[in-house]
């Protein structure tokens, strides 16, 4: 019962904060700039269903308390009256060509926690640490066949157990999954510079320590069936300033 609880609580405090990834981007300072904003969803609602395959599985059903957990795909939620979509990688498109950015140091932490990676979606700059953890007590093993980077296929048996994968080259919607438990699914984007952020529970991000310029600003959710207004967002930001942006999913047509 312990161990259940200890799980619950971890995979809890990952998943229910309501602000997301925001950009890990060093050297953010008075000098720099910040885009913050939220993406939205507006119209019908695809159809969610929880992940049940997970109560299959005796260690997974009893971590995750008899009770499967959601098929994070579509995780909707709340800014104020508005409805907010989660999981959604907001990043700057235009702007910065020509420029190179240090590298950040921190990694990017990407758990297993019963038996689903926590969080789904995360975003690390080329060359960047993804650190993949196991806090579970059964076997997991972390695979993945990158069109532009190298693919991998690593056992993590203990828990408490670290990996530690660095993609080189950026590359969108890398997708990392476990072989013994197939429901687990993540999503990696690489992008090439450290200003990108991913949407949390209330739909918000925050991008810092942007130069001052002018920029453009793209949003992008792991499925094809829906899409965004607009496709992208012109922002121009002085040294200290804050510039506010928003976006809005809805489903494609047809679909």
């Amino acid at each position: 019962m312990r161990r259940r609880a200890a799980i619950l609580a971890a995979w809890a405090a990952l998943c229910g904060s309501a602000g997301g990834q925001d950009s890990g981007a060093p050297g953010a300072g008075a000098g720099t700039a910040t885009v913050t904003g939220v993406v939205k969803w507006k119209g019908p609602k695809p159809e969610t269903q929880p992940l049940t395959q997970v109560l299959g599985h005796a260690f997974c059903k009893e971590a995750c308390g008899g009770k499967a957990p959601p098929d994070e795909r579509w995780v909707f939620g709340k800014n104020g009256d508005d409805e907010t979509l989660r999981n959604v990688l907001v990043y700057v498109s235009g702007g910065l060509e020509g420029r190179t950015f240090e590298v950040p140091q921190e990694p990017v932490v990407l758990d297993q926690v019963a038996c689903v990676y926590t969080p789904h979606v995360v975003s690390v700059m080329a060359g960047q640490t993804l650190e993949i953890r196991n806090s579970d007590a059964t076997l997991h093993n972390v695979m993945c066949s990158p069109r532009n980077n190298r693919a991998f296929n690593d056992g993590m048996p203990v828990k408490g157990m670290t990996l530690r994968k660095v993609f080189k080259n950026p590359e969108l919607k890398i997708d990392l999954r476990c072989f013994l438990h197939p429901w687990m699914v993540a999503y990696v984007h690489v992008l090439e510079h450290p200003f990108h952020a991913v949407t949390g529970a209330d739909g918000t991000f925050t991008i810092r320590g942007l130069p001052p310029g002018e920029y453009e600003i793209s949003v992008l959710h792991e499925t094809n069936s829906v899409k965004a207004e607009p496709a992208a967002a012109r922002v121009k930001v002085g040294a200290g300033e804050t510039r506010r942006v928003e976006f809005v999913y809805r489903l494609a047509q047809g679909q």
